[in-house]
């Protein structure tokens, strides 16, 4: 988020009334930021952090602190033009390392994930990520640890860290770790419906691997309920097809394919008509009666 000083706040050289009227219900970080602004005339985060030696997250609650009572403007970033994200220079970093010793521990530990040391760039990425973007060490360290083996290089997994915080919220430990299972459930869903469709696990297309997240997830379906989906739609047997006769399943209130063949068995002994999704079940089973001629 970028910061403006407000001109009509302020008065000349005086400090203005607002300060005053807070002065008592501000932390002194509150005090030394405004203070520090209204000398410089301009705001600039990473320059506050660093000469008044508070952290850029304390800089940023102080910042938006005093916006509230009328002194600062924030930009709102959805209503900004789109810029490129800024990142610590190493020259910056070293400027506040002596204030961060968790940097210190974040990149001994990324090298370790790594296996091997990484270059600057990627480093200052990594401890933007922190300083500039506030997202918690711990998240980063178990995120990295997580996409790192996928071989993408450690700017990517940066990106996607990026991602999760600003975008899906993953912005704890116990929400990365969260984020790690759902994603190798499905990543294990994936492979299971590949392995039943014959496909190929790299082909699938974003809207085919929602729908699978869904069979799983919302309709609560397992393995065997899509197979026997797979084999019911013999010929069409798509994955929107398939989509259609598990959803269909889910509102008759089927579970698992025992609860098909009860229902399926109790249609054919009260002699019902047997409509064609029945049909489909049934040929899909290989449970319907074959007669030889004359019987």
């Amino acid at each position: 988020m970028k910061f403006y000083l407000l001109k009509q706040a302020v008065i000349g050289p005086q400090v203005p009334m607002a300060v005053f009227e807070n002065l008592y219900s501000s932390k002194e970080n509150d005090l030394k930021v405004i203070l520090y602004v209204l000398n410089k005339g301009e705001i600039d985060t990473l320059d506050i952090a660093r000469n008044l030696d508070i952290s850029m997250a304390s800089v940023q609650s102080s910042l938006l602190y005093w916006t509230d009572k009328g002194i600062i403007m924030a930009e709102d970033e959805q209503l900004a033009k789109p810029k490129k994200k800024k990142r610590l220079s190493a020259r910056d970093i070293l400027a506040v390392s002596d204030s961060h010793p968790e940097i210190e521990i974040m990149v001994n530990r990324l090298q370790k994930i790594y296996g091997q040391a990484i270059n600057e760039k990627d480093t200052n990425t990594f401890i933007s990520l922190y300083l500039l973007d506030n997202i918690p060490v711990d998240v980063i360290l178990i995120l990295t640890g997580y996409y790192a083996p996928l071989q993408k290089g450690p700017a990517y997994t940066a990106r996607v860290i990026s991602n999760l915080f600003e975008k899906k919220g993953i912005t704890s430990a116990d929400k990365a770790e969260e984020h790690i299972r759902i994603n190798d459930a499905r990543e294990k869903a994936y492979s299971e419906v590949c392995s039943i469709f014959g496909m190929d696990c790299e082909k699938l297309t974003s809207s085919e691997k929602t729908i699978i997240n869904g069979w799983y997830e919302s309709l609560e379906m397992d393995v065997d309920m899509i197979k026997s989906a797979f084999e019911t739609a013999q010929g069409n047997a798509s994955i929107r097809y398939c989509n259609g006769i598990l959803k269909s399943w889910s509102q008759k209130g089927y579970k698992t394919v025992v609860d098909i063949q009860q229902e399926l068995s109790f249609n054919n002994l009260s002699g019902k008509n047997i409509d064609d999704d029945n049909d489909l079940i049934l040929k899909g089973m290989n449970i319907v009666p074959v007669f030889n001629k004359g019987e």
